[in-house]
């Protein structure tokens, strides 16, 4: 093949050359890979001619294990013949360690070669600095010297910067953990856990003295357990309420007698649970409301942070965080309580603090307020005197159970036969969400709407949202305990309530766990805690404990906290003692290491290796690192609405009371405040809030905060236009599906009357006549009836009539803000075919 005419072509320095005036840099030519040919003398040959090189294989074992040995008798052959020794005629005898014993002067020990001439040998030395031995083996170690050397390079300190430096510590990202005591086992998902025949790790057991038979919902709002997703309470479109009216306001708390229901009992109160822990030989007993904070913090180490599952919800929702709230990470402390060889577990937290938190009240107001009729509820306000043949001393309805460890126990607030398993349900009341971030506010934040089902903000899709992150985790803990189907919730703005929904326990573990099996997660997490609580009491014998279960974020291991809870250090002569435990778990799925969030989320073999260490820190560490768990238990409370200064803020403080009539106002002086009663009267504004905030933190409200009020005035204003606008028309309240609802207003006789009327129609085709019951007439009626619904069957041929809309006209309520209570008189009920 013929080339055109053109500039030589060669090597890389050639064409360089030749199109560059410069010459090449020095020492390139030296490179053996560019060599330099004279002009003219490279021709390329066509593509056919051109002898293409073998591709090279890859040697054989023999050739690579041969090149081996050579190279290994080389190096042998040249070793010994530095060392002057014949490599065929070696003997490996004794010879005369003196005569390689020689070093030269100016060779240092650590260079392994020497130059003798012109040639390179290695030195007797070699790079160890040990002498050689010809002996048996060829080398002899070098004797080191006895006497010990001062480090020349080492700092030089003085006697003032000896204790400095002995008191420095290590990083942190090379300190080694030490350990007192360190104890580990594991987690088998194995049929022996389980009794034979048994589904579940907790077993009921029978309750030792005779309780109130489990409650009932009343106002037909039955239907909510059967239908998902919420149910609007009056319908904000057309105005038509879906249950009573009188289910709409909410009584104040302060006007509800709670002296006249039983109380809540503390755990180590409740002698029942002391009977059968020691009936069952159990060490540990606790409630719902004390267990669920540790078997969150549990569930946080063992699932490793899980996000939540938020995809069911709207675009509204898409980018928020899935994460559990602040709330519900917060470090949980408890009182192991020790009575006989027995452990009570009761939450540790301020009295103050919960007493004066409306929510507290509130929640168990509401729960009589769903199960009892209205005129049963009446009987349980101030305003109605109080009857000695009302009060029942029986216990409220408990379910026990007993695990390994522990015996639970377990308030059973509602129930329906007709929900799949036991038919039992809990009962929660939701608060919209500026009451649960700003609580002293609550009188104003009342005026907060839900309007929509879906959006970011005034929409129960919301709350839902919320419920997810930091309720769901409390909620499945409390059901798996009672053994219930589900809960009911009802969204409310401690005014009103807005509407409900039922929340089954499947759907709430599907958000939390995905596709796992919620009851494997709940057993892992007990048996768990129950190893955890036995190294608690191990720490200090049989004694009473203050302990605090801590697991932060994006750390692998939990936190426990232990001190005496009894110990009184003016008696003791010493301050109170404290251990640190650190909890670590390895998740492994079919003998494979997994992640936490994905074993939670598997069907596969489950394994848990957990361990449990006691800390050898120092005792002023470890108290330092139960401060900073403390203080994240510390919520930041903001001022409410027209209270500007700290002396305003602790005159507001002390006028909250829910548990009884409000007491006389407090002056606003600090010497008079319960939560500063060693204060002086003549301490600072800066004293006064150093003082407050040993207990409690408050803070001005941020622009976030600030949104939401606004949010909640216009609220209460568009609810002030929208009673006047209805006050206006005269058409009254409107209720649709009376079925359920004639159960409560109606009599017996009614009832029969009204079911002659609708059969009669029935066989003759004609309309169903206007009915007039009267509210005051019915009352003395529907006081026998009782809390229950009384299904759709036991109405009989009313249950053809559910559509059936249902006018009840009357006064109507007062648009005055401060009055939260609705007094309905029914004048009369058309029913309309």
């Amino acid at each position: 093949m013929a080339h055109s005419a053109g500039p030589p072509r060669g090597s890389l320095v050639t064409r360089l050359s030749a199109h560059s005036s410069r010459p090449p840099l020095p020492g390139f030519e030296a490179k053996q890979s560019y060599k330099v040919k004279a002009s003219g003398a490279h021709a390329i040959k066509p593509r056919g001619e051109r002898k293409r090189k073998k591709p090279r294989g890859k040697p054989k074992v023999s050739q690579v294990v041969g090149l081996h040995m050579q190279r290994r008798e080389a190096l042998r052959s040249d070793l010994l013949r530095n060392l002057g020794t014949d490599p065929v005629n070696f003997d490996v005898g004794p010879a005369d360690p003196l005569k390689f014993a020689v070093q030269l002067p100016g060779v240092r020990r650590s260079d392994s070669r020497r130059v003798i001439g012109n040639t390179e040998r290695a030195s007797p030395t070699l790079g160890t600095g040990n002498l050689l031995d010809l002996g048996r083996s060829g080398c002899r170690p070098e004797k080191w010297p006895s006497e010990w050397r001062s480090d020349e390079l080492a700092r030089r300190t003085t006697l003032r910067d000896a204790p400095v430096a002995a008191k420095r510590r290590v990083p942190p990202h090379i300190q080694a953990r030490i350990y007192s005591r360190r104890t580990e086992g594991f987690l088998h998902d194995e049929s022996r856990i389980r009794k034979p025949g048994s589904t579940q790790y907790l077993q009921d057991v029978k309750s030792p003295s005779d309780h109130k038979p489990i409650a009932q919902l009343a106002h037909g709002l039955s239907r909510v357990l059967f239908n998902p997703g919420v149910h609007w309470l009056q319908d904000p479109r057309s105005r038509v309420y879906n249950f009573s009216p009188w289910l709409e306001a909410i009584p104040k708390v302060n006007d509800f007698a709670f002296e006249r229901i039983t109380g809540f009992v503390r755990s180590s109160q409740d002698n029942d649970l002391h009977t059968l822990a020691k009936r069952h030989n159990r060490p540990f007993v606790g409630s719902t409301s004390s267990l669920t904070g540790l078997l969150s913090h549990v569930y946080f180490l063992v699932s490793g942070d899980r996000a939540v599952d938020t995809s069911p919800l709207s675009r509204a929702f898409a980018h928020e965080p899935t994460t559990f709230t602040p709330g519900q990470r917060m470090p949980t402390s408890v009182i192991l309580d020790y009575n006989d060889g027995v452990w009570s577990i009761d939450s540790d937290k301020a009295n103050e603090i919960a007493e004066k938190n409306v929510l507290t009240w509130m929640g168990t107001m509401l729960e009589k307020f769903l199960v009892l009729p209205e005129l049963k509820f009446k009987k349980l306000l101030r305003s109605s005197p109080e009857s000695v043949d009302d009060r029942d001393s029986r216990r409220e309805a408990y379910r026990y159970a007993v695990s390994d460890s522990f015996v639970m126990r377990s308030q059973l607030d509602c129930v329906d036969s007709r929900l799949p398993g036991t038919g039992i349900f809990d009962i929660k009341t939701r608060a919209a969400v500026p009451i649960r971030l700003d609580i002293l506010n609550y009188e104003e934040n009342s005026g907060y709407l839900i309007k929509r089902l879906t959006g970011g903000l005034e929409s129960f899709e919301k709350e839902y949202y919320d419920l997810i992150r930091s309720a769901f985790l409390k909620y499945t803990f409390q059901a798996r305990i009672g053994n219930m189907d589900g809960v009911l919730v009802a969204y409310h703005n401690t005014a009103r309530i807005f509407g409900f929904q039922y929340i089954p326990l499947e759907e709430m573990e599907a958000r939390l766990y995905g596709p796992g099996d919620g009851s494997r997660v709940f057993d892992k997490c007990l048996r768990l805690l129950e190893c955890i609580l036995k190294e608690v009491v191990g720490v200090y014998g049989q004694q009473s404990v203050r302990c605090t279960f801590d697991k932060r974020d994006n750390v692998d291991e939990m936190v426990v906290f232990v001190e005496p809870a009894n110990w009184v250090e003016a008696t003791e002569g010493k301050p109170c003692p404290i251990t640190q435990l650190e909890v670590k778990v390895e998740n492994h799925l079919n003998d494979a290491p997994s992640r936490g969030s994905t074993a939670v989320a598997s069907d596969q073999p489950w394994l848990i290796h957990w361990a449990i260490s006691h800390s050898a820190a120092d005792e002023e560490d470890i108290r330092s690192n139960l401060t900073q768990s403390q203080n994240r238990q510390l919520n930041a409370l903001h001022f409410p609405a027209g209270v500007k200064t700290l002396s305003e803020m602790v005159a507001y403080w002390d006028n909250i009371h829910f548990g009884g009539p409000i007491p006389k106002p407090s002056t606003g002086d600090l010497s008079s405040s319960s939560s500063n009663a060693i204060a002086s009267e003549d301490k600072t504004e800066g004293d006064e809030r150093r003082a407050l905030n040993r207990s409690l933190a408050f803070r001005t409200a941020p622009p976030q905060i600030e949104y939401l009020r606004s949010l909640a005035r216009q609220g209460h204003d568009d609810t002030v236009r929208a009673e006047a606008e209805e006050a206006s028309s005269g058409k009254g309240k409107i209720v649709w599906g009376p079925a359920d609802f004639l159960r409560d207003v109606v009599d017996d006789d009614q009832t029969r009357q009204l079911e002659c009327d609708v059969s009669e129609s029935t066989v003759d085709g004609g309309e169903v006549g206007g009915v007039s019951v009267s509210m005051g007439e019915s009352c003395d009626s529907t006081a026998d009836v009782g809390a229950g619904d009384g299904g759709v069957s036991d109405v009989g041929a009313i249950s053809k009539w559910l559509d059936t809309a249902v006018e009840i006209q009357g006064s109507e309520r007062s648009v005055a803000s401060t009055d939260h209570r609705m007094d309905t008189n029914v004048s009369n009920i058309t029913h309309r075919h």
